[in-house]
């Protein structure tokens, strides 16, 4: 069976499908109030991760257990890698006032033209093929489930993470992966 080319009805239903999904986080966090419960009381925080992806990243806090999470850098999944999720916070985890503990769901997808492998891993130096073939496909699309720390240090403007994140490829085929990544967002 000949994979689904970019512009068939399987890709253009998805597409459509990544589109809606978009629009829904958009009308969600222009709807929701913002609690500001952020660092210093601020709610939106900008900074970078790296790993992967090594991104560009934004944090906006809708309430002290819940943020929004988008972030745009470059991934083994593509270049750009693009990905939003939703958290959930358990500020009580660690019976502490500055590090907390997070999981959440969210969409990733990788752009660009990268033949072979996805998912890659290296053993003894040597690069190994993994589960997911991508092809000669521009596009793809995989569903995240990030589980963190978030370090806020007392008095300062900023979030320090790491997160370690299933990821499951969805399209253009089935594979899966686990992605780390630390960073550091400032809010101004």
């Amino acid at each position: 069976m000949k994979p689904p080319t970019l512009a068939s009805p399987a890709r253009t239903s998805m597409i459509s499908g990544v589109k809606l999904l978009v629009a829904l986080m958009l009308v969600s966090l222009l709807t929701v109030p913002s609690h500001a419960q952020g660092p210093q009381g601020k709610s939106f925080g900008l900074g970078f991760s790296l790993g992967h992806p090594t991104a560009l990243s934004l944090r906006f806090w809708s309430s002290r257990e819940n943020s929004w999470v988008a972030a745009v850098g470059s991934s083994y999944l593509g270049n750009p890698h693009v990905h939003g999720d939703y958290l959930w916070h358990f500020n009580d985890a660690f019976n502490s006032r500055i590090v907390t503990m997070y999981a959440g769901v969210g969409v990733a997808l990788g752009f660009g033209d990268k033949d072979g492998w996805v998912f890659l891993r290296y053993k003894k130096g040597k690069l190994e093929e993994r589960w997911y073939y991508r092809g000669d496909h521009d596009l793809v699309a995989a569903i995240r489930a990030p589980i963190g720390i978030n370090i806020i240090p007392r008095n300062t403007p900023l979030d320090i993470f790491l997160e370690i994140t299933p990821i499951l490829g969805v399209s253009p085929g089935f594979g899966f992966d686990i992605q780390p990544a630390l960073g550091v967002r400032f809010y101004p």
